[in-house]
């Protein structure tokens, strides 16, 4: 079985994703991984933005400048179409040529835009991982230092959550306490084991 877990920004995703790997017994692979590989220097995805924007995105050693790029593509959004349009593709092409070496073992996937790059054919269920607008705003202020207008600009940005949860398989709210998170997750563990 290939399952995709998603959610938006802050909704906690990757810690889900996990503790159910660890509860599947599951490798686990996270496509925000994989894409910040291939932003390493002289890899595909970092030739692919010297290419399109020149020295616009790098630091004085040559490396990508994450936090610029970043901040831009959510001001930007010419820029974030034209940056998917050279990541995403590698991205598949990394979790498909994983999967492979794996040679047919149940696998987990982190893929936060899921819905946004049409690979729900990809997998054989989806979990998104929701939470309310406000406690992701909390988070993002905790997380990245800023204010409340840069987290409400940073959600705007993105599929609303909730269109996620009502696309999705499965949901798992983590708007509260973690205890409660662990249960569902517990929950949905279960309930995988016995799917076929």
């Amino acid at each position: 079985m290939k399952i995709a877990v998603t959610g938006g920004i802050a909704t906690g995703k990757s810690t889900v994703c996990r503790l159910l790997a660890r509860l599947l017994k599951v490798c686990a692979m996270d496509a925000d991984q994989i894409c910040h590989e291939l932003m390493e220097k002289g890899q595909p995805g970092w030739l692919g933005i010297r290419r399109a924007w020149g020295e616009r995105f790098f630091d004085a050693e040559g490396a990508v400048d994450r936090t610029l790029l970043r901040k831009t593509v959510f001001v930007e959004e010419g820029i974030r179409h034209e940056l998917e349009a050279i990541l995403h593709p590698l991205v598949r092409t990394g979790i498909a040529a994983r999967e492979r070496a794996l040679a047919g073992e149940n696998l987990l996937v982190e893929v936060p835009l899921i819905y946004e790059v049409g690979w729900q054919s990809d997998f054989d269920r989806i979990v998104t991982v929701y939470a309310t607008e406000s406690r992701c705003i909390q988070r993002i202020i905790a997380r990245d230092r800023t204010t409340v207008q840069d987290a409400r600009r940073i959600l705007a940005a993105q599929m609303p959550v909730v269109c996620k949860a009502l696309q999705a398989d499965s949901v798992i709210d983590n708007s509260g306490p973690w205890a409660y998170t662990c249960l569902q997750t517990y929950d949905l563990a279960r309930f995988l084991r016995k799917t076929p």
